[in-house]
């Protein structure tokens, strides 16, 4: 019986070991790779992001020294850029070449420093300008040539800030009624009193008279004598005058016949293209209008002319330099603009040809 126990308990105890190798084998066998799995794919490396950002649309900075096209519009380095917040008139409008020059007078050649907030559906853009640090939009609403323009609501801190200024701006200009916001003179108001009573004649008064006639009646017929005189004179001035402005008008409106019939001719030639874009590199140097030698050159004697005469002459020499500008930037510019500027500018030649016409009558 002891020897059956013995051999049962080393029967168990292999039976145990044996389990236990099985184990450690089964573990040691998962932990094995199969030998046909692929090895995992390597990393791939990350580039390094070095590309320029994009260029935001509002927020650029454009700088240099302009070229001034209307009282609200300018040049820079072929660029157009309009000024941010305000409306001046059109060339053809009046007080146009007033507010141009007056904006030309402001820049008087500075450099400007612009900060781009919109852009036009041309691609131009709409900016916040200064001289320094003087912004040029509040100068040209002080001096009274433009009005507050906002085509949106404002919608950041500086927009509101800029509001508020151009505001404030255009009231103190309407208040003192000057540029755009002047008024015509009023006449004055006859006066209704009533009539007073004359007091009686004194006798001293006629005692003095009947001394004084005599010397009277004397320095009376000498101031006729020289009144005649120098009618006779003012007359032979005047006649002369009449001759020299004659010749004059019709010189000037010589010279504005042939830029008219220049300008009419590439109204037509233009009307032809695609107006969305530039005028093509071809028809370019076709372009261009006739200078004013004439009227420059007599720029000095323009006061001779009839005064309405004389106001149409100056805006239509305002116009003509304005259209010498856009022509000058045409390989930028949308063939509708230019075409449409000639357009202006020969309505402005028809209304001078036509009170010139009438005085010469």
């Amino acid at each position: 019986m002891q020897l059956l126990r013995n051999l049962s308990t080393a029967s168990l105890a292999a039976v145990i070991g044996l389990i236990l190798a099985a184990g450690i084998a089964t573990t040691a066998s998962a932990k094995v790779k199969p030998s046909d799995e692929p090895p995992p794919p390597k990393a791939a490396p990350v580039p390094n992001v070095n590309a320029a950002p994009l260029q935001p649309l509002a927020g650029a900075t454009i700088e240099g020294t302009p070229t001034v096209i209307t009282g609200d519009s300018m040049m820079i380095g072929g660029r157009p850029v309009r000024l941010y917040g305000i409306a001046a008139p059109d060339l053809s409008a009046n007080k146009g070449p007033d507010a141009r020059v007056a904006l030309d007078t402001l820049i008087d050649g500075q450099r400007v420093t612009c900060t781009e907030m919109d852009r036009t559906k041309d691609g131009g853009s709409i900016a916040a300008c200064k001289i320094g640090n003087d912004d040029i939009a509040e100068k040209m609403l002080q001096q009274g040539f433009a009005a507050v323009y906002r085509s949106t609501a404002n919608s950041t801190a500086d927009e509101h800030a800029l509001a508020g200024r151009y505001d404030a701006a255009e009231t103190a200009a309407r208040q003192k009624e000057i540029g755009l916001w002047a008024k015509p003179a009023k006449a004055m108001a006859a006066a209704t009193d009533a009539p007073k009573s004359r007091p009686l004649i004194d006798r001293r008064v006629i005692q003095d008279w009947i001394v004084a006639a005599p010397i009277l009646l004397i320095a009376l017929i000498v101031i006729l004598t020289l009144s005649w005189r120098r009618g006779s004179q003012l007359r032979e001035h005047r006649q002369q005058m009449r001759l020299s402005t004659t010749s004059l008008l019709a010189q000037v409106l010589a010279e504005v016949l042939a830029i008219r019939e220049a300008a009419a001719e590439q109204v037509a030639t233009t009307a032809g293209l695609s107006q969305d874009q530039p005028i093509p590199a071809s028809q370019l140097s076709a372009l261009g209008l006739p200078p004013t030698l004439i009227y420059t050159a007599n720029a000095s004697r323009a006061h001779w002319l009839p005064r309405d005469i004389a106001v149409d002459l100056v805006q239509f020499h305002a116009a003509h330099a304005g259209i010498g500008q856009l022509l000058r930037q045409a390989s930028h510019l949308r063939s509708e603009t230019i075409r449409s500027a000639l357009a202006k500018l020969v309505e402005a030649a028809d209304l001078v040809l036509e009170r010139g016409q009438s005085f010469l009558r």
